[in-house]
């Protein structure tokens, strides 16, 4: 009897470390390394946790992660040449909500939001990976809480791509990005470049505008792609407006958002409303009213309420919600 607990303890003892190796050979190695990232240049760890309770009509009280994410980037000179910066960054998204509130913990696949790598000079910016897709920019009305991004198309990030920006010429500069994916679909003839995006970008001290074009053919799983995207936004000091316009040729998919944002002492007050409508005969529309109120150090709270018109509620399902909420952002410099 003796014997068989001793062993299951020493069982159990292995798991643990072998659980735990892997973290605690990271920790080390950042311990080790940390001195000679820091010689390289900038290097931070940063972060986000996001937790929101949504109330929506018809629907059961809802309490979520609704963000998990850990990432790091560092940015370094490259000595052999006169005019050259590198820089990297990989972030993850963490497992939440795979499973029930009553587990012990999610089990859910960690995912990969960027991992990519920048080539920087006075010709421009090169950068290669799983990247940001140049055209979201353009997606000025998706910067509320709960359905922030409804009607909104095209992907906010993209792998396997190559891009290039740039230099600004005043204040405006130019982006291409190109896709290429071999194993979008086997069984269509070879094709180097699978989507692009093309665009203009034009900032300002206190405005900034976005023209893009973002393309995918039809081998991926969302279909043959061809999108056209305008977003602007103006800062008039406390008072903010903001505006995206989305057309979609393939099915008829079209986005009109507008929106309005001011700032009264730690509290960041916003408005939108949003209207869409496709070849199909859908139509609905959306409007979003958010208070969002900054606690220091990186701690915020809101609160926010979404109005779905009797259209969208018939063609999407979606319904009436309100939501409150809680967000903690961090980042560490070595």
């Amino acid at each position: 009897m003796g014997l068989c607990v001793h062993n299951e303890l020493r069982t159990k003892m292995k798991k643990s470390v072998s659980h735990a190796l892997p973290a605690l050979v990271a920790m080390g190695a950042m311990s080790v390394s940390g001195s000679v990232l820091a010689e390289a240049g900038p290097f931070t760890i940063y972060g986000t946790v996001e937790v929101r309770s949504v109330d929506r009509d018809d629907t059961d009280l809802d309490t979520f992660v609704d963000a998990a994410r850990l990432g790091a980037k560092q940015s370094i000179k490259l000595d052999k040449f006169d005019d050259l910066e590198a820089r990297w960054q990989i972030e993850f998204d963490l497992a939440n909500n795979a499973g029930l509130g009553t587990d012990d913990r999610d089990v859910g696949d960690v995912g990969v939001r960027k991992a990519q790598i920048n080539l920087k000079n006075g010709f421009g910016e090169a950068i290669f990976g799983r990247q940001n897709n140049l055209m979201a920019a353009a997606k000025k009305i998706d910067q509320f809480k709960n359905d922030s991004g409804v009607f909104t198309q095209g992907p906010d990030r993209v792998g396997n791509a190559l891009s290039y920006v740039t230099p600004s010429f005043g204040p405006v500069n130019g982006f291409v990005q190109v896709i290429s994916d071999v194993d979008a679909d086997d069984s269509t003839p070879a094709e180097d470049a699978d989507g692009y995006t093309l665009g203009l970008s034009v900032v300002g001290d206190s405005y900034d505008v976005q023209a893009s074009y973002y393309e995918v053919d039809e081998d991926f799983d969302s279909g043959e792609v061809e999108l056209t995207s305008l977003g602007g936004s103006v800062s008039l000091g406390l008072l903010g407006v903001f505006a995206t316009y989305q057309n979609e040729e393939v099915t008829g998919n079209e986005l009109m958002g507008l929106g309005a944002s001011y700032k009264v002492e730690d509290v960041t007050f916003k408005a939108g409303y949003r209207a869409f409508d496709n070849d199909a005969s859908q139509e609905g529309s959306a409007v979003h009213l958010l208070a969002d109120y900054d606690l220091g150090e990186g701690v915020s709270a809101f609160v926010q309420y979404v109005e779905y018109d009797s259209d969208a509620e018939t063609n999407f399902g979606h319904g009436d919600a309100l939501s409150v909420g809680v967000a903690y952002n961090f980042s560490a410099g070595i």
